[in-house]
């Protein structure tokens, strides 16, 4: 009779119809009159005691420590979708010896209750859980995705610290798309757009504020359009004509 700790379940003995050894602490087992087979910790191996009635299962083979932490770690995942948790799992390490399964979560910010999480978590899978916090941007730099520009990422390549990028740096530059179409492969806005600043700054004493109303020879207008990179604004007069300037200092 073996007892044991069900993966994904709770604590059950069972009467083991086969009489074999394994190593590993892991076990596959087909209980009778289940369909698919069962992953489970053997804790202790004991005689059956007489009159006693338990379930019966067949030794099935001996489970991998690679096959236990794919099935920890799905099942993790199925917990974490269950609780709306928007994070992304990274590295996942198993120690069989230690029942410590630890975990890497990639996430703009730290899982709040993180320790009632783990110790949840712990109670389905029988292994104590430790999660390590990885910042989505970090991740993205240690990865080295493709960016938008379809370089490799500048974190990956060269660029130690990361800048800190806001909306206002966005619109200094005249973007205004959606935040989704000036973020990078971490969820952040392009850090380019840290390094691009100084040139738009020091073009924006050259060209009209965008949407502004100005005076000129043929009355008033209003800037409805400025493009620093191709060096020209266009300005829509009263009559709505349209009228295309170039940018001094620009090539």
């Amino acid at each position: 009779m073996i007892e044991t700790s069900i993966v994904g379940g709770g604590f059950e003995h069972f009467a083991l119809l086969d009489r074999l050894k394994w190593k590993r602490s892991y076990i596959f087992i087909r209980i009778e009159g289940e369909e698919h087979d069962r992953l489970v910790k053997v804790l202790r191996v004991r005689p059956l005691k007489e009159g006693e009635e338990i379930r019966k299962a067949r030794f099935v083979r001996e489970a991998s420590t690679k096959e236990v932490l794919r099935m920890m770690t799905n099942m993790l995942k199925g917990i974490l979708w269950e609780r709306g948790l928007n994070v992304k799992i990274g590295d996942t390490h198993l120690d069989p010896d230690k029942g410590i399964l630890t975990v890497e979560y990639i996430s703009d910010k730290p899982i709040n209750d993180i320790r009632s999480l783990a110790a949840s978590i712990a109670h389905f899978l029988h292994v104590r859980v430790e999660f390590i916090f990885l910042p989505r941007h970090k991740y993205a730099a240690r990865v080295g995705w493709l960016g938008r520009c379809g370089l490799e990422l500048c974190c990956h390549v060269w660029m130690k610290n990361i800048p800190s990028v806001t909306q206002d740096m966005a619109r200094r530059q005249y973007l205004f798309a959606a935040p989704d179409k000036l973020t990078g492969a971490c969820g952040r806005l392009l850090c380019c757009l840290a390094y691009e600043l100084p040139f738009y700054d020091e073009m924006a004493g050259k060209v009209p504020k965008l949407n502004a109303i100005i005076d000129t020879d043929k009355g008033k207008a209003k800037v409805v359009e400025v493009n620093v990179i191709a060096g020209y604004y266009v300005l829509r007069y009263e009559d709505g004509k349209k009228e295309k300037f170039e940018i001094e200092g620009t090539p």
